[in-house]
């Protein structure tokens, strides 16, 4: 997929009970505007060294994350919505259910905001997740 180079900043802080986690990460990926329909696409290197190829779409109040590769998922959030999604690792495949609390989506010039706020489900007890990503148009 080709389309305008963009650098994307991403911020995932995951809560599980008492216990909470920040990870940032950064890519180099590019960006497509389809109309109604937005991309983000960007390749990450997991600690292993596995290659898995990312992509986020979005359009108004609906986004989905899809991962290729050796995990392979497609994630779909919509506020106030519960959806059972695919997660497949080299460990095994898992049904997660996600509820999206809250999507906003913002775009500016050469700048676009995503903040997704869900709960992931995968047995036991729900972890909260915030995604923030910033992508800036080169």
């Amino acid at each position: 997929m080709t389309g305008t180079k963009c650098n994307i900043k991403l911020c995932s802080k995951q809560k599980m009970g008492h216990e909470s986690e920040t990870t940032n990460e950064e890519y180099v990926g590019s960006f497509i505007d389809r109309g109604s329909k937005r991309y983000l696409s960007y390749n990450r290197v997991m600690p292993e060294g596995q290659k898995v190829d990312c992509l986020i779409s979005f359009e108004h109040n609906k986004l989905t994350l899809t991962q290729k590769g050796d995990i392979q998922s497609k994630l779909e959030f919509a506020p106030g919505a519960r959806t059972r999604n695919a997660y497949n690792t080299p460990m095994g495949m898992m049904t997660i259910v996600v509820h999206t609390k809250r999507l906003v989506i913002e775009q500016k010039d050469t700048e676009i905001n995503l903040l997704i706020d869900y709960d992931l489900e995968a047995g036991g007890e729900p972890i909260n997740t915030v995604i923030e990503i910033k992508a800036t148009l080169e």
